[in-house]
Protein backbone atom coordinates (compact mmCIF):
# COMPACT_ATOMS: atom_id res chain seq x y z
CA UNK A 1 0.00 0.00 0.00
CA UNK A 2 1.27 3.42 -0.99
CA UNK A 3 2.14 5.77 1.60
CA UNK A 4 -0.15 8.76 1.78
CA UNK A 5 1.27 12.13 0.29
CA UNK A 6 -0.25 14.86 2.86
CA UNK A 7 -2.14 14.93 6.22
CA UNK A 8 -5.73 15.11 4.38
CA UNK A 9 -5.13 11.36 2.78
CA UNK A 10 -3.80 9.93 5.97
CA UNK A 11 -6.82 11.27 7.72
CA UNK A 12 -8.94 9.10 5.32
CA UNK A 13 -7.01 6.27 4.92
CA UNK A 14 -7.07 6.48 8.74
CA UNK A 15 -10.35 6.80 9.12
CA UNK A 16 -11.47 4.41 6.93
CA UNK A 17 -9.67 1.49 7.97
CA UNK A 18 -10.84 2.75 11.34
CA UNK A 19 -14.27 2.54 10.64
CA UNK A 20 -14.33 -0.51 8.78
CA UNK A 21 -12.74 -2.23 11.47
CA UNK A 22 -15.51 -0.87 13.85
CA UNK A 23 -18.19 -2.26 11.02
CA UNK A 24 -16.71 -5.65 11.43
CA UNK A 25 -15.82 -6.02 14.70
CA UNK A 26 -19.80 -4.80 15.71
CA UNK A 27 -21.27 -7.93 13.92
CA UNK A 28 -19.45 -10.42 16.03
CA UNK A 29 -22.11 -12.09 18.32
CA UNK A 30 -21.19 -11.74 22.12
CA UNK A 31 -20.49 -15.38 22.72
CA UNK A 32 -18.05 -15.67 20.13
CA UNK A 33 -15.27 -12.60 21.17
CA UNK A 34 -13.22 -14.96 23.28
CA UNK A 35 -13.30 -17.94 20.82
CA UNK A 36 -9.91 -18.38 19.72
CA UNK A 37 -10.41 -19.24 16.39
CA UNK A 38 -8.92 -16.46 14.29
CA UNK A 39 -6.28 -16.90 11.96
CA UNK A 40 -3.12 -17.50 14.09
CA UNK A 41 -5.15 -19.19 16.83
CA UNK A 42 -6.43 -15.82 18.24
CA UNK A 43 -9.93 -14.40 19.11
CA UNK A 44 -11.90 -11.18 18.21
CA UNK A 45 -11.18 -9.95 22.08
CA UNK A 46 -7.09 -10.94 21.55
CA UNK A 47 -7.56 -8.98 17.85
CA UNK A 48 -8.26 -5.97 19.37
CA UNK A 49 -5.58 -6.34 22.11
CA UNK A 50 -3.14 -6.27 19.22
CA UNK A 51 -4.35 -3.43 17.88
CA UNK A 52 -4.69 -1.44 21.42
CA UNK A 53 -1.13 -2.65 22.02
CA UNK A 54 0.65 -1.06 18.73
CA UNK A 55 -1.18 2.00 18.69
CA UNK A 56 -0.31 2.45 22.35
CA UNK A 57 3.61 2.04 21.90
CA UNK A 58 3.25 4.59 19.21
CA UNK A 59 2.16 7.41 20.73
CA UNK A 60 4.33 6.44 23.57
CA UNK A 61 7.40 6.31 21.59
CA UNK A 62 6.91 10.22 20.81
CA UNK A 63 5.59 10.80 24.15
CA UNK A 64 8.69 9.72 25.77
CA UNK A 65 10.91 11.66 22.85
CA UNK A 66 9.52 14.87 23.52
CA UNK A 67 10.03 14.39 27.23
CA UNK A 68 13.77 13.90 26.57
CA UNK A 69 13.29 9.86 27.65
CA UNK A 70 14.80 8.05 24.81
CA UNK A 71 12.09 5.75 23.33
CA UNK A 72 12.19 2.30 24.07
CA UNK A 73 11.46 0.31 20.65
CA UNK A 74 9.69 -1.69 20.10
CA UNK A 75 8.38 -2.00 24.00
CA UNK A 76 10.27 -2.03 27.12
CA UNK A 77 12.02 -5.41 27.82
CA UNK A 78 11.33 -6.43 23.71
CA UNK A 79 13.59 -6.33 21.05
CA UNK A 80 12.16 -6.40 17.45
CA UNK A 81 13.10 -10.08 16.67
CA UNK A 82 10.71 -10.66 19.76
CA UNK A 83 7.26 -9.35 18.22
CA UNK A 84 5.67 -12.67 19.16
CA UNK A 85 6.22 -12.38 22.27
CA UNK A 86 4.90 -8.98 22.85
CA UNK A 87 1.83 -9.58 20.87
CA UNK A 88 1.39 -12.42 23.75
CA UNK A 89 2.52 -9.82 26.19
CA UNK A 90 -0.85 -7.63 24.75
CA UNK A 91 -2.91 -10.97 24.85
CA UNK A 92 -2.31 -11.18 28.32
CA UNK A 93 -2.64 -7.45 29.25
CA UNK A 94 -6.17 -7.57 27.97
CA UNK A 95 -7.37 -11.17 29.06
CA UNK A 96 -9.57 -10.04 31.78
CA UNK A 97 -11.30 -7.22 29.52
CA UNK A 98 -14.44 -7.88 28.04
CA UNK A 99 -14.63 -6.90 24.41
CA UNK A 100 -17.30 -4.00 25.27
CA UNK A 101 -14.25 -2.43 27.01
CA UNK A 102 -11.55 -3.56 24.37
CA UNK A 103 -14.02 -2.05 21.88
CA UNK A 104 -14.31 1.69 24.37
CA UNK A 105 -10.38 1.62 24.58
CA UNK A 106 -10.05 0.78 21.17
CA UNK A 107 -11.99 3.88 19.88
CA UNK A 108 -10.33 6.17 22.39
CA UNK A 109 -7.26 5.27 21.27
CA UNK A 110 -7.92 5.32 17.86
CA UNK A 111 -9.28 9.22 19.01
CA UNK A 112 -6.19 9.83 20.69
CA UNK A 113 -3.78 8.77 17.25
CA UNK A 114 -5.99 10.87 14.82
CA UNK A 115 -5.55 13.71 17.41
CA UNK A 116 -1.49 13.41 17.05
CA UNK A 117 -1.65 13.39 13.05
CA UNK A 118 -4.07 16.95 13.89
CA UNK A 119 -1.41 17.95 16.31
CA UNK A 120 1.59 17.78 14.06
CA UNK A 121 2.91 19.40 11.13
CA UNK A 122 2.94 18.03 7.67
CA UNK A 123 6.59 18.14 7.58
CA UNK A 124 6.70 16.45 11.05
CA UNK A 125 4.54 13.73 9.29
CA UNK A 126 6.01 13.31 6.40
CA UNK A 127 9.49 14.03 5.92
CA UNK A 128 12.26 11.80 7.61
CA UNK A 129 14.36 12.25 10.68
CA UNK A 130 11.88 14.65 12.99
CA UNK A 131 11.71 12.37 15.15
CA UNK A 132 14.71 10.40 16.62
CA UNK A 133 12.07 7.54 17.50
CA UNK A 134 11.70 7.08 13.69
CA UNK A 135 14.89 7.19 12.50
CA UNK A 136 16.54 8.18 9.28
CA UNK A 137 14.87 5.12 8.01
CA UNK A 138 10.81 6.11 7.97
CA UNK A 139 8.68 9.19 8.25
CA UNK A 140 6.34 9.39 10.93
CA UNK A 141 3.54 8.59 8.08
CA UNK A 142 5.10 5.52 7.59
CA UNK A 143 4.78 4.05 11.33
CA UNK A 144 1.91 5.14 11.07
CA UNK A 145 0.84 3.36 8.53
CA UNK A 146 2.09 -0.15 9.75
CA UNK A 147 0.82 0.11 13.27
CA UNK A 148 -2.83 1.67 12.79
CA UNK A 149 -4.01 1.58 8.86
CA UNK A 150 -2.28 -1.39 7.78
CA UNK A 151 -3.11 -3.88 10.77
CA UNK A 152 -6.19 -2.66 10.59
CA UNK A 153 -6.89 -3.51 7.22
CA UNK A 154 -5.39 -6.86 7.78
CA UNK A 155 -7.42 -7.21 10.93
CA UNK A 156 -10.48 -6.64 8.94
CA UNK A 157 -9.66 -9.37 6.23
CA UNK A 158 -9.08 -11.53 9.24
CA UNK A 159 -12.17 -11.15 10.73
CA UNK A 160 -14.27 -11.68 7.40
CA UNK A 161 -12.17 -14.93 6.46
CA UNK A 162 -13.30 -16.01 10.13
CA UNK A 163 -17.12 -15.25 9.88
CA UNK A 164 -17.24 -17.38 6.63
CA UNK A 165 -15.64 -20.30 8.32
CA UNK A 166 -17.68 -19.59 11.04
CA UNK A 167 -21.10 -19.82 8.30
CA UNK A 168 -20.09 -23.16 7.28
CA UNK A 169 -21.75 -26.46 8.85
CA UNK A 170 -18.97 -27.99 10.78
CA UNK A 171 -17.97 -31.19 8.96
CA UNK A 172 -17.99 -28.48 5.57
CA UNK A 173 -15.19 -26.41 7.47
CA UNK A 174 -11.49 -26.84 6.37
CA UNK A 175 -9.07 -27.82 9.24
CA UNK A 176 -7.34 -25.06 10.62
CA UNK A 177 -3.52 -25.39 10.71
CA UNK A 178 -1.74 -23.74 13.40
CA UNK A 179 -0.18 -20.63 12.68
CA UNK A 180 1.59 -18.16 15.01
CA UNK A 181 -0.46 -15.04 16.55
CA UNK A 182 -0.23 -11.40 14.37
Amino acid sequence: MPLPCNKAELLLNFDSAYSRLIKELATIAPQDTRLPEIEGEISACDLLAYQIGWGQLLLQWDKDELQGKPAQMPAPGFKWNQLGLLAQSFYTRHCNSSFSQLNAEFAELAGKIRQFILDNEESTLFEQGKRNWARDKWPIVKWIQVNTIAPWQSACSKLRRWKKHQALPAAERPSDSASAKP
